[in-house]
């Protein structure tokens, strides 16, 4: 009953602020922004082994090509099922160790081209090994608290900002949108930056 109500109250203020062609393509979650950064931040919840993430991919790449230097993309692996749980851990190793940029698509086209579904740390090592990655330090990143840290982290980000399914992307921690609120990739991206706008108008 509490996310019926929250929904639907998000939803009304979304109606109120965001008049024309932008109504109802995100909803207000909260008046306040995150704590994390003066920065705007994009948040961007997402799973490697969900195809619509994959698909979304080019576009927060575009996206993000596109920010001035007040914003940035936080990308946030999640797992809202245990199953999950191994590709939040590979994010996580391969940002300690500097090296998620190389392979962060290279991992989506393994899973969703190849078909390699990487759902275990063997395969993982195989597929980072081919790829010019220190195996043996990925597996001490792995299996280390800094990561499992980090992943109690963005379930911790995840449950503040309700989030229930992937993608999803928060902008600034005041608006909620995905592309189950728009028609096309271009519009969403056209979304987030008119978002990304109005936060900078407000500081």
């Amino acid at each position: 009953m509490f996310k019926i109500k929250h929904f639907i109250y998000g939803l009304f203020l979304t109606i109120l602020i965001a008049p024309g062609a932008y109504a109802q393509k995100y909803i207000q979650i909260s008046t306040e922004k995150q704590q994390e950064s003066n920065d705007i931040i994009i948040y961007e919840f997402f799973w490697y082994g969900c195809p619509h993430c994959f698909n979304l991919e080019p576009t927060m790449d575009r996206i993000e090509a596109d920010l001035n230097k007040d914003t940035k993309i936080v990308k946030v692996p999640i797992a809202l099922r245990d199953s999950w749980l191994p590709h939040a851990k590979l994010y996580y190793a391969l940002k300690q160790m500097g090296k998620i940029d190389e392979v962060h698509n290279l991992i989506f086209e393994e899973i969703h081209i190849e078909n390699n579904r990487l759902n275990t740390e063997q395969q993982m090592v195989d597929f980072l090994g081919k790829h010019g990655i220190d195996t043996e330090e990925f597996k001490q990143k792995y299996n280390s608290f800094g990561t499992e840290a980090r992943v109690k982290k963005s379930s911790n980000l995840a449950r503040k900002y309700q989030i229930n399914s992937v993608p999803t992307i928060i902008v600034n921690g005041k608006f909620l949108t995905s592309g189950s609120y728009v028609s096309s990739y271009d519009e969403l991206f056209s979304v987030v930056n008119l978002l990304v706008e109005r936060e900078r108008n407000s500081l």
